[in-house]
């Protein structure tokens, strides 16, 4: 088994299609369609279905996809030690994040990461809580910004901060000229709510639990900033982190009690060291205000 017939793979599964897998790794399609027939041959095993559409993996593919992910996570690790012992940081840092951070200002930390560290590529994942730490186990990610509550069992866990939900109305709305309002005021509105698998309505729906309390969800969406454009035009009420509300017209937070907080943790691998260029983000960081850059052993 060869690394390049390991990467072919990866790219097929990636893109599920061969003709957008070889152009993305500059081979002719006959030629990446040889290397995966030749990779089956050793392993005893098809690894890929094509169909009329797209490429599935087979049971065999999906055990082998995440060991070459790991591989080639491997070599690249290695290059990139190397690199950093003769002074140059070169590679890839993968950072998955929750749509909203509030508490860490991610954009000012890249720009001065890419000023410090050009030669590496930067990519930023979104996805749900629960996706996002699945790929910091399979070592799609090298580090993850989230919010509880979360699995921590596959990762080392760092508090970044913690802010309090604000309710969000629209302008007009009787509730916008109260300084607070209650949870049980609120029974008898129109919510709306971000996606169910989020760990902000994991959070919310647990309070509401532990408070004896119901409300009415009326819409769902995936977008915060979109949800919040649902408020303004008085769709209904949402329980939110404040910064989304920042310049948007039509909108105004009001303080909930009881208060809820929402707590920003970073995720980073458990069972691997990070890589230098994740190092080298951690300790930014750290430089930044937050005091969390703790190598793994």
């Amino acid at each position: 088994m060869e690394l390049r017939q390991l990467l072919h793979f990866l790219a097929i599964a990636e893109e599920r299609h061969f003709t957008r897998a070889a152009a993305k790794l500059h081979l002719s399609q006959p030629s990446l369609s040889a290397s995966i027939r030749s990779l089956e041959k050793e392993l005893h095993s098809t690894l890929l279905i094509r169909n009329s559409r797209r490429v599935e993996l087979t049971e065999a593919g999906r055990a082998l996809l995440p060991a070459a992910r790991r591989a080639l996570s491997a070599v690249e690790e290695g290059q990139a030690a190397v690199d950093a012992v003769q002074g140059v940081l070169r590679g890839s840092l993968t950072i998955g994040c929750i749509q909203f951070l509030g508490v860490v200002d991610l954009p000012s930390l890249l720009v001065e990461y890419h000023h410090r560290y050009p030669g590496i590529t930067i990519s930023v994942i979104h996805d749900s809580v629960d996706s996002l730490m699945e790929s910091i186990g399979t070592g799609e990610l090298d580090l993850a910004i989230v919010d509880r509550p979360l699995d921590p069992r596959t990762a080392h866990m760092q508090a970044l901060g913690s802010e309090t939900l604000v309710l969000a109305v629209a302008s007009d709305d009787p509730l916008a000229k109260q300084r607070k309002v209650s949870l049980e005021q609120l029974q008898s509105r129109d919510f709306v709510e971000f996606r169910a698998d989020s760990s902000l309505r994991v959070r919310l729906d647990a309070v509401y639990a532990a408070e004896g309390l119901q409300r009415r969800i009326c819409c769902e969406i995936d977008d915060i900033a979109e949800l919040v454009k649902l408020v303004s035009h008085g769709l209904g009420i949402a329980l939110v982190p404040p910064g989304p509300l920042e310049d948007v017209a039509g909108v105004v937070g009001v303080e909930i009690e009881p208060a809820i907080a929402r707590d920003l943790v970073l995720a980073t691998p458990a069972d691997r060291p990070e890589s230098p260029s994740a190092k080298a983000f951690l300790q930014l960081l750290s430089s930044q205000g937050n005091d969390i850059y703790r190598p793994n052993p």
